[in-house]
């Protein structure tokens, strides 16, 4: 905004008014003579002209202008900055403007302001000053490096574009921490122009600004905030006529201070397919749940909208849905054992839905014939499978060998080492160990699992407090093992026994329990924990994941191996050159990524939804007080005083950085020596010879 140090100068533009009301108002005025000797003359009715007329209108523009540009100059004008004010000593500067690009400064105009507020850091800076220009988000950019040149920097203000990242101040800070570090100017600062959102601060002790250097932040927006915003969506899946149903449910969250009612639709491949009403209190979420529907095919897109609001991007959470696929288990029992010799293990399979098993069981005798090969390309086209070996030995031989090769090619192998010392006691090139005599603990009241390594996938589930708890199962059998070197133990009986062991082979493994999965050995299937048990062991080994129904911004995504072509939400297409191994792709779009095979085998493309980390949604804003404190280190109360001391500086001190009147003053005096030779060449004397007749 411009102000005038001495705005009574400007009542001098009213003399602008005098030259053009001369020209237009002067008009002959009418002087009737009485003439007695022409009283019968033929009487001439009055006719008034103009006396003189303006003719070169532009040139009475450059005039008035220049006396406009003169007048100004002698009143004294300059800009009012809106960012705080440097130190008035003197010396050049170096300056670090860190802008706030996360989605949080799409709400409302915040993002316009906050542009405005980068432009006008960058006109304080003078002649001998530098400064670089900082984009951040979940990470930061370095967009322009210690340049003087202002338009450089306002042209990267300018392209600069928000980002479906959240906001996190380390990154940015650090950068502008080593900028500054390697400069050598006398004063030096940090422009931090954010919304200050409490959620992107997280304080570690190695960030800290240089001494110094001073830390000026400029908040966009005010505390008034009005958002709501999906948070997450669940899938419950249950069978239905030989197909499965999902019924869908969304969080949604109010972050306002008045209670509100929404329309909440869900969307299938673009299509609007159902549409909930939801209320919701102020300050808190609810649940809207949709009519279940029937998954006809895989790589399902769906959305839950919210109608939009000042913040987008977090009214919308995409999703995939895709029919469950089975997991594959082949269990394998010794020949001769009764019917009901594995029930527990094949009732534990045949309970749950994610994943759901599909179980198919043989004697030990059709393991020689098992066509290995089909299993291991099942497993290699991501319809995983396992094998689990009951009370059976190892095949040698031939078989001994595909079912190595099933394993080093990804294969997954349960060997439970029971059924009264049917194994022979030697060791095994698969095995992770060499088994032993059984030891009984029948008489000792039985064995309890010591020792569990809950940070492995198979105990992972438990190691939350009342998750399942194994110390109750007692082992009254179990076989002695001298495990491999290149085995890992996962859990030892109480006397130090190894009681699950893996051992990796290839692209696969191998799992040794050294007792049984019944009630012969141990009351372990008598327990709560054993189903889940079962169910985590099987997956580890089948290389099951969880379906991914949605990512999120800033998670990397595994791509296959193989000829591939990535296409991004925006439709931009990027060309993946052919690998061996699968390869990572940071996701930094919110929407739908698609995954093609160039070669154009594949059945259809694999579609990746992801969406916005919706814990940018909170818009509670951050002490700043905090922030400059823990930052550049000084204590509040003195940082406090310093801040009030030179808060902003006064109008004279910006008139005289700014001089706006030396350039205003230079400017109406050249357009007053371009008047004068313009009218000069105008009013040139007719050349002789001619007559200049005037118009009628």
């Amino acid at each position: 905004m411009m102000s005038f140090m001495a705005p009574l100068w400007l009542l001098g533009l009213g003399a602008l008014a005098i030259p053009v009301l001369i020209h237009l108002v002067q008009r002959e005025r009418k002087h009737t003579v009485a003439f007695p000797s022409l009283m019968f003359v033929r009487k001439i009715p009055y006719k008034s002209v103009r006396r003189r007329r303006i003719h070169h209108w532009w040139l009475l523009l450059v005039r008035a202008v220049a006396i406009a540009l003169i007048i100004m100059a002698f009143a004294r004008p300059f800009l009012r900055r809106p960012v705080l004010a440097l130190e008035a000593g003197g010396g050049a500067r170096e300056v670090v403007i860190l802008l706030d690009r996360s989605y949080s400064m799409g709400f409302g105009d915040r993002w316009d302001k906050a542009r405005a507020a980068a432009r006008d850091a960058i006109g304080t800076l003078g002649q001998q000053d530098r400064a670089s220009l900082v984009l951040f988000g979940r990470g930061a950019d370095l967009v322009v490096r210690s340049t003087g040149e202002g338009g450089t920097l306002r042209a990267g203000v300018e392209t600069a574009h928000l980002s479906a990242e959240v906001t996190r101040y380390p990154p940015a800070l650090k950068l502008a921490q080593t900028i500054l570090k390697e400069s050598q100017a006398p004063r030096r600062e940090v422009v931090l122009i954010s919304d200050f959102q409490k959620a992107g601060w997280e304080r570690t002790d190695d960030l800290r600004l240089p001494d110094g250097v001073k830390l000026t932040p400029v908040r966009i927006g005010d505390g008034a905030t009005s958002n709501a915003a999906v948070t997450g969506v669940s899938v419950q899946r249950a069978p239905f006529a030989g197909r499965e149903r999902a019924t869908i449910t969304a969080a949604i969250a109010n972050q306002s201070d008045k209670d509100r009612d929404l329309d909440a639709a869900l969307e299938i491949d673009g299509h609007e397919a159902q549409k909930q009403r939801v209320s919701i209190r102020a300050g808190t979420s609810s649940a809207v749940t949709f009519a279940p529907m029937t998954l006809e095919r895989a790589q399902t897109r769906g959305t839950v909208r919210l109608p939009a609001d000042a913040l987008a991007r977090d009214d919308v959470f995409h999703f995939t849905l895709s029919p469950g696929e089975p997991v594959r288990v082949w269990v394998f029992g010794s020949d001769g054992a009764s019917r009901q010799a594995n029930l527990y293990l094949t009732r534990a399979l045949a309970i749950g839905t994610t994943p759901s098993f599909d179980v198919q069981t043989a004697s030990a005798g059709a393991l020689t014939s098992f066509d290995l090969e089909a299993a291991r390309a099942r497993a290699a086209s991501h319809d995983s499978g396992a094998l689990i070996l009951a009370d059976v030995a190892l095949p040698r031989g031939a078989a001994g060998d595909r079912l190595k090769r099933f394993v080093e090619n990804g294969g997954g192998v349960l060997v439970l080492a029971g059924g009264g010392g049917r194994f022979e006691i030697e060791e095994s090139p698969l095995l992770p160990g060499k088994i032993g005599a059984p030891i009984d603990r029948l008489t000792s009241g039985g064995a309890t699992l010591g020792i569990v390594d809950y940070s492995h996938p198979v105990f992972e589930l438990f190691k939350s407090p009342r998750s399942g708890d194994f110390s109750g199962a007692r082992f009254f059998r179990y076989h002695a093992l001298t495990a491999l070197a290149d085995a890992q133990v996962l859990a030892r009986f109480d006397d130090g026994t190894p009681a699950l062991v893996e051992r990796k082979i290839g692209s696969g493994r191998v799992l040794l329990w050294t007792s049984t999965f019944d009630n012969d050995w141990n009351d372990l299937p008598l327990k709560p924990v054993f189903l889940p048990f079962v169910h985590r062991v099987v997956s580890h080994l089948a290389g099951y994941r969880a379906p991914t129904a949605w990512m999120t911004v800033g998670q990397v995504l595994e791509v296959p191996s193989g000829d591939r072509r990535l296409v991004r939400p925006a439709g931009e297409q990027t060309t993946l050159p052919p690998a061996e191994r699968s390869r990572v792709v940071e996701l930094g779009e919110q929407g739908f990524y698609e995954i093609r095979d160039r070669t154009g085998h594949d059945a259809g493309p694999q579609v990746v939804a992801v969406n916005v980390d919706v814990s940018e949604s909170d818009l509670a804003p951050l002490d700043l007080e905090e922030l400059i404190a823990a930052i550049t280190g000084t204590a509040r109360s003195d940082r406090v005083a310093a801040q009030k001391a030179a808060e902003r500086l006064t109008p004279q001190e910006q008139e005289r950085r700014q001089a706006l009147w030396r350039h205003l003053l230079l400017i109406g005096l050249a357009l007053l020596a371009v008047d004068t030779i313009v009218s000069n060449r105008l009013s040139r004397p007719v050349a002789a010879g001619r007559v200049e007749i005037p118009a009628a």
